[in-house]
């Protein structure tokens, strides 16, 4: 039982880790260094940057699909 709950712990701490790096460009060693206090403020920094990202994400398919439309009622 204690080895799935090391799994677990190994797991969450590696993703955290990636998602860290892919998000914020840190590199992998300087993931490992962090202080919780710091992983979770820069994981919480990490949401906000893809929040942010996928409102903007939706905010440009909204355009295309506005300046889409005006074509299709043409033709």
């Amino acid at each position: 039982m204690a080895n799935k709950s090391l799994q677990e712990r190994i797991s969450k701490t590696q993703d955290e880790n990636w998602e860290l790096l892919t998000v914020l460009g840190m590199t992998w060693e300087d993931t490992k260094k962090l202080s919780e206090y710091d992983r979770g403020y820069l994981l919480l920094k990490a949401e906000e940057i893809k929040e942010a990202h996928k409102q903007r994400q939706q905010l440009i398919t909204d355009a295309q699909r506005k300046q889409m439309q005006p074509n299709d009622l043409i033709g």
